[in-house]
């Protein structure tokens, strides 16, 4: 365990990045890109000049081709189930 550590100081990210994939046991670990959900709202907004509402299913959506964070949803209304 002393000798990874010892590669791990001295050798710096490349090292690092070799030592984690060898201890994990994985050849080519590849990053996923985060995508961001909606944020359930009772207000709707739109955040930016790229952002449109659309409605999908009776609900009310922003949805945002530059920025995922802006992506929203109105809330489920249960007085329509009835």
């Amino acid at each position: 365990m002393s000798g990874i550590l010892n590669r791990l100081v001295a050798g710096g990210a490349s090292v690092v990045r070799s030592s984690a994939r060898q201890l994990l046991g994985v050849e080519n670990a590849k990053v996923q890109q985060h995508i961001c959900g909606f944020k359930v709202r009772s207000m709707l907004k739109l955040r930016c000049r790229h952002c449109f509402f659309i409605r999908v299913e009776g609900r009310l959506h922003v949805e945002c081709p530059v920025h995922p964070r802006h992506k929203q949803r109105e809330m489920f209304n249960v007085k329509l189930l009835w």
